[in-house]
């Protein structure tokens, strides 16, 4: 990892300013977490105002992680953004790919392949990106309140680290999850409770219909009985 390499060889239970070590890392700001994987350093690009950027990794792999501001979500209710399973559009993928300038530093990101990953509780958006000096692995998780966490990482050299990077992007996490979670609950109870208010509400109003019916068919069928029975009209004179 080119930006983190002199911290990578400072070695085990030192660090360098503003930097730490493997493990879990907490956004001051409350906007992220993650588990940074053995031998990795973790250093805050930016933790202030609306977003939180972050760069980790050692001496061969190197992630950028950032949040952002989703206007899209911005007012979904939770259980909306749980259930947010369909992929990321090319644009959305492109739009956040290329505000990562140490890796497109001139734009042009594109998406080679995409995924969903749902073995989670929040959805996790996956792509490979082309377009950068290397391929580029990333992952998107959205939140309430409009928040989405982002990850991007690619390789210097050393064997193959796609496994380690998929970890990462599962570790990404909020402080506020076990809340939402929570939450995410309540919202789909209350909307199975709303479903099925309105379905009994709906078979009442067809068993009142049904029951007009039969009692219109009923009176139709005994007029037509007394008009049979009835006296004959005398005829005009």
């Amino acid at each position: 990892m080119r930006a983190l390499k002199i911290a990578a060889i400072v070695g085990v239970g030192m660090s360098i300013a503003g930097a730490a070590l493997a493990g879990p890392w907490n956004d001051p700001a409350g906007r992220v977490s993650f588990n940074a994987p053995s031998g990795w350093v973790t250093q805050a690009q930016r933790s202030s105002g609306q977003q939180t950027i972050v760069l980790t990794g050692n001496a061969n792999n190197e992630c950028y992680v950032l949040t952002a501001q989703n206007a899209g979500t911005a007012s979904a209710q939770a259980n909306r953004i749980h259930a947010l399973t369909d992929p990321m559009s090319a644009a959305d993928w492109q739009t956040y790919a290329n505000s990562v300038r140490p890796m497109f530093p001139h734009g042009g990101a594109s998406v080679t392949a995409q995924s969903v990953d749902t073995s989670g509780f929040w959805p996790l958006q996956r792509a490979t990106l082309g377009g950068a000096e290397r391929p580029v692995l990333a992952a998107v998780s959205h939140r309430p309140g409009g928040l989405d966490i982002i990850a991007m990482c690619w390789t210097y050299g050393g064997p193959d680290a796609t496994a380690t990077y998929e970890s990462f992007f599962r570790s990404l996490s909020n402080p506020n999850d076990a809340t939402w979670q929570a939450t995410v609950g309540q919202e789909d109870a209350a909307h199975a409770a709303a479903q099925a208010a309105a379905q009994q509400q709906q078979q009442q109003h067809q068993q009142q219909q049904q029951q007009q019916q039969q009692g219109q068919q009923q009176t139709n069928q005994t007029r037509q009985r007394d008009y049979s029975h009835g006296a004959a009209l005398p005829p005009h004179p």
